[in-house]
């Protein structure tokens, strides 16, 4: 049984721990004297007290230092488990960021989509926070809420969920950090989008696939097959297998008498033009090791204004266990670059018109169409396939003079820059929501 209200807590000296509930409640719903509270992973035992009131104000009064820290929730869900005399307050969901001070937090890139996240959860029935790094590796009871208009470090209780987007694959590989999601998983604490894609594991996860195959660029890893690969196609990229935000990639071109490449992460001077193969070998080989790159088919993608084009399709799992598509964008390239990232300066259009200005309207609504179902195929076989739990996935797609849809990209810490800006809540926030809440209740049922 599931009951909206709002709780408040309150610190005390004396050895007891009193939960307060208005009478109306108290009547309707199944308490019973001496029941746990449970608020995200962190428990407490209280006596359950009436108080003469028609509000739905649940009141906590105790002596745990770690439940009085709990803020106010004017909005919180509460879940009564007659069976185990156990009230559960949630759901209670974290977002795990690199390391920050508070000076700092309001400069940080994801300011707008965690400021988001409170604003949603608190509007829909749930407590936001976000965990620091320190926290989690350390193990430590601390996270940041947003109080008076303003973020503040206090000491909450552990979160029923984290969503892990800590931006450092180096950080995600240390001992204290595999430790931290052992710890979290022996806590029963979902932690999802446990760590990066690199690009190899995806090419290896998604190319037995029956439907997606022939959706992948011809992909070999390492340098050895470089020179047959621009013979066999002319024209390749050169991809860091573990590069983000449209950085460490080559563009090489095999022209008459000379091989043409275009590169945004080595040296300043794009692009380049090597005489011969051994040239160029050289070059590459002084900037990168073998075996943190793949070779790939350049597929010849639709442009627009000339312009490199693709598109970047925001997938979510659902409270179902189903992949959907949460939002969409078109991306098109800056004019000086070759990626159409919007880190390299790309910008973002929706995505049916760009592809009516360049398909009749119906064949445009069957790519977009299209695109969509490689985009969850994609998304349920990789999360199926590869290791860890994962529920949002942002993946990019370009498409061919006959529409046909090619998979380029999936990425397991999606930029939250990539959404038409307006004064709506942006969809990756509501899924974000609808999922935790999903998780959260199913596991209390």
């Amino acid at each position: 049984m599931k009951i909206k209200c709002s709780f408040s807590s309150h610190i005390h000296h004396h050895d007891h721990h009193h939960l307060y509930i208005p009478k109306q409640m108290m009547n309707r719903y199944p308490f019973e004297r001496n029941m746990i509270l449970k608020c995200g992973n962190s428990s407490l035992d209280v006596t359950c007290r009436e108080y003469p009131s028609d509000s739905l104000q649940i009141m906590l009064e105790t002596s745990d230092s770690l439940f009085s820290s709990i803020p106010n929730l004017e909005n919180i869900w509460i879940s009564i488990d007659s069976r185990h005399s156990i009230i559960h307050l949630g759901p209670v969901v974290a977002l795990l960021i690199n390391q920050f001070s508070l000076n700092t937090l309001h400069s940080h890139s994801l300011k707008e989509y965690f400021t988001e996240c409170q604003s949603w959860f608190q509007r829909k029935g749930g407590f936001f926070y976000l965990i620091p790094l320190s926290s989690f590796v350390g193990d430590l009871s601390e996270g940041v809420v947003f109080l008076d208009q303003d973020w503040e470090l206090k000491t909450l209780p552990a979160p029923n969920i984290i969503y892990n987007r800590c931006h450092s694959r180096k950080v995600e590989k240390t001992p204290s950090f595999e430790k931290a999601l052992t710890q979290s998983e022996e806590r029963d604490i979902l932690v999802f989008n446990s760590g990066f894609l690199s690009k190899d594991e995806v090419y290896n996860a998604l190319k037995d696939g029956p439907s997606l195959a022939h959706h992948l660029p011809k992909t070999v890893e390492g340098f050895d097959s470089l020179e047959e690969m621009l013979s066999l196609y002319k024209d390749v990229f050169v991809k860091g297998v573990n590069g983000s935000r449209g950085r460490y990639i080559m563009r090489i071109q095999k022209r008459e008498n000379d091989f043409f490449m275009h590169q945004n992460s080595f040296t300043s001077q794009s692009p380049l033009s090597f005489s011969t193969y051994s040239a160029l070998y050289r070059q590459i080989r002084s900037w990168c090791n073998p075996s943190s790159y793949l070779v790939q088919e350049t597929i010849p993608f639709l442009t627009v204004e000339d312009q490199p084009l693709d598109f970047r399709f925001l997938c979510h799992l659902n409270g179902k266990g189903h992949w959907e598509i949460v939002s969409s964008v078109a991306r098109i390239a800056s004019h000086d670059q070759f990626v159409a990232n919007v880190d390299q300066g790309g910008r973002i259009a929706k995505p049916l018109p760009i592809l009516q200005s360049l398909f009749p309207p119906q064949r445009s609504v069957g790519i977009l169409n299209d695109m969509k179902v490689l985009c969850t195929s994609s998304a349920r076989l990789l999360s199926d396939t590869v290791e860890g739990h994962f529920a949002e996935l942002g993946i990019d797609v370009g498409i061919d003079e006959s529409g046909k849809p090619w998979l380029i990209e999936v990425n397991s810490k999606p930029s939250k820059r990539t959404y038409l800006e307006n004064d709506r809540i942006r969809p990756s926030v509501k899924a974000f929501y609808e999922y935790s809440f999903t998780k959260w209740m199913n596991k209390e049922d």
